[in-house]
């Protein structure tokens, strides 16, 4: 499966608590009158990326996105 990609953000630190890896897709036909990514409208712009592609992307983060879960005894 393939998809159209505007960017990534690595270290996503904004709507919520943690730390997350944000895919923006490309090509948005909605156009709302606060969107606060209006370049991500244009359905002809991006990368295409596929699933695997964006797993390896995401899986560079994975010790900074997932939690760390201790033991203690």
């Amino acid at each position: 499966m393939n998809g159209k990609i505007h960017s990534f953000e690595s270290l996503g630190a904004v709507d919520g608590p943690g730390i997350r890896f944000v895919i923006f897709m490309q090509g948005c036909a909605l156009k709302c009158e606060y969107c606060q990514n209006r370049d991500t409208w244009n359905l002809h712009g991006g990368i295409e990326y596929s699933a695997d592609e964006v797993l390896e992307k995401i899986l560079k983060y994975k010790n900074y996105i997932m939690p760390h879960r201790r033991c203690y005894h």
